[in-house]
């Protein structure tokens, strides 16, 4: 009311100005009216004064307008961000997609004569039917299509993305390396050297080879999961061989010696001896104190009867000696030959080698008069421990209990020719060592060093003899005689005897990893399990 007519237009216009125009058209027109108006009011100083007074009130309106306007943009943009929610799942609106193009390909196919459907479908390799049936099926096939489609585009993305943040992790040296391999020069930064690197990896069919090698992993993983059983079938049914040589031998070789093939013979006790109850079964009501007198009086018994039987042995052989030294060489060769035995030596040897011949012969003689004593049921006992089949006549089951233990003097005696052998290799290389070796050889093993070196020869000798090193020498050399012996053996023979020891001849890695290099050549192997037997209907 108290402001001039021309102030009062200004202002009209002003207030005009901000219903019809934007903020910053706004702020130049507020800037040039203010202009024209002081421009229009030069004269008078309370003019000047005035549009002075306007131009302040405009300003203070100006923004208080501006403030309300980012206030009401504020609640404008949470209202929207509310109003519209999370963002659209994109999994659900591929969903919706599908499903739209499902139905339009549905409908077009509807439309189509049965002339052309029914081309559709063989072209699809699909089973020919009604045109109903036809139109499903190509529905399915083709979504199954897309959806195959997506999934392979998803894995080339995927296997890009691995690609490069496997380079994004490098360090910058080790990119600088890479860069110098692929021949790409320059100060360039790190991320231009990534793009670089990627681009030539991706033009050299980097994800074509990287999917192949998921592909091969998935395979590989899924074959894992197969038994060895599923494995050698999917391998006969491909002409693919499951089975390795070496490693059969070596499980046999490794359960034999479990079994202790390898280790010293050792003689069966004297066959036909029964085993005398102890004084404590006899007795078995008597106290604790009279069962322990009883013990220690049965022992020395068993004692004495032991020494006597040693002394009577030894006077045997003594005698048994002097006959035989009493013969000629002629003689003592003749007798050696009739026993298929070798006859050379001086006059002494022949004498042992006849000795040792005469005393087998009586032992055995001894034996089988033993075991003829024998029922047949203890027979059979006896077999059974010695881990031989029980035949039905008495005589049989006598041959094979001494043939077994002919087996086991024989078996000894070529162990304790092979220990010969090992113990003289083993002196020749003590003998090639100096004083000092063997002295600090004596002492490692806790030996008394002696003075001599034949002193220290001879007792380290003795120590591999008696501390178990000739024992774990030989079963060495065996291990290897009989692996070399399997070797040269049919695969069929060795699967029977692996399976006769059960022994698993297969190896999982090597049947899956057979598989595989087949199936990179010539493609899967399509193998299906049978399907579980029905069961029979049963009457009610």
């Amino acid at each position: 009311a108290f402001l001039p007519s021309p102030a009062k237009s200004l202002c009209t216009q002003r207030i005009v100005f901000h219903t019809t125009a934007t903020p910053a058209m706004a702020l130049t027109k507020r800037k040039a009216v203010a202009k024209s108006a002081k421009g229009m009011f030069k004269g008078p100083r309370g003019g000047r004064k005035a549009v002075d007074e306007v131009s302040k009130h405009v300003d203070e309106q100006e923004e208080d307008r501006e403030e309300e306007e980012a206030d009401e943009n504020d609640e404008e943009h949470e209202g929207g961000k509310d109003a519209e929610g999370e963002e659209p799942n994109e999994e659900e609106a591929l969903a919706k997609a599908e499903a739209e193009t499902v139905a339009a390909r549905r409908k077009e196919l509807k439309a189509m004569a049965v002339g052309d459907v029914k081309r559709l479908a063989e072209a699809s390799e699909l089973e020919v039917g009604n045109k109903a049936d036809m139109v499903e099926a190509l529905v399915e096939h083709e979504a199954k299509k897309r959806a195959e489609a997506r999934q392979r585009e998803a894995r080339r993305r995927a296997a890009v993305l691995a690609k490069k943040q496997e380079l994004e992790s490098l360090p910058l040296p080790e990119l600088r390396e890479r860069c110098a391999e692929a021949s790409i020069k320059g100060m360039l930064t790190k991320q231009a050297r990534i793009e670089l690197l990627l681009k030539q990896w991706l033009e050299d069919d980097g994800v074509e080879k990287a999917l192949k090698k998921i592909a091969r992993d998935d395979r590989e993983q899924q074959l894992q999961s197969l038994d060895c059983g599923s494995l050698r079938a999917m391998c006969q049914q491909a002409g693919v061989d499951p089975y390795v040589k070496e490693v059969i031998v070596e499980r046999v070789v490794r359960r034999e010696n479990d079994a202790g093939r390898f280790a010293k013979p050792v003689l069966d006790d004297e066959m036909g001896q029964e085993e005398q109850p102890s004084a404590g079964a006899k007795n078995g009501n008597k106290a604790k104190g009279d069962k322990m007198v009883d013990a220690l009086i049965a022992n020395e018994a068993n004692r004495k009867k032991e020494l006597e039987r040693k002394k009577a042995e030894e006077e045997a052989a003594a005698n048994k000696r002097k006959q035989l030294k009493g013969m000629s060489i002629d003689e003592l060769k003749k007798q050696l030959t009739a026993r298929g035995r070798e006859a050379s030596g001086k006059k002494d040897e022949l004498v042992e080698a006849l000795f040792e011949v005469v005393r087998q012969e009586e032992a055995a003689a001894a034996k089988r008069a033993s075991l003829r004593a024998m029922s047949p049921d203890e027979l059979k006992q006896l077999l059974a421990s010695r881990g031989l089949e029980a035949s039905g006549k008495k005589d049989a089951m006598v041959g094979a209990l001494l043939a077994h233990q002919a087996r086991k003097h024989e078996e000894l005696q070529k162990y304790e020719e092979r220990a010969e052998e090992v113990l003289g290799k083993r002196r020749e290389e003590l003998n090639a060592m100096s004083g000092a070796e063997l002295k600090e050889l004596c002492a490692s093993k806790g030996l008394k060093v002696g003075v001599s070196k034949e002193e220290r020869l001879e007792r380290l000798v003795q120590s591999a003899r008696e501390g178990g090193e000739l024992e774990r020498s030989i079963a060495a050399l065996c291990r290897a005689a009989r692996r070399s012996e399997l070797l040269t053996k049919e695969r069929a023979e060795l699967l029977e005897l692996s399976e006769s020891l059960g022994v698993e001849p297969l190896v999982k890695e090597v049947l899956v990893e057979r598989i595989l290099a087949h199936e990179d050549s010539c493609g899967p192997i399509k193998f299906e399990t049978a399907p579980p037997a029905k069961k029979a209907r049963t009457k009610k």
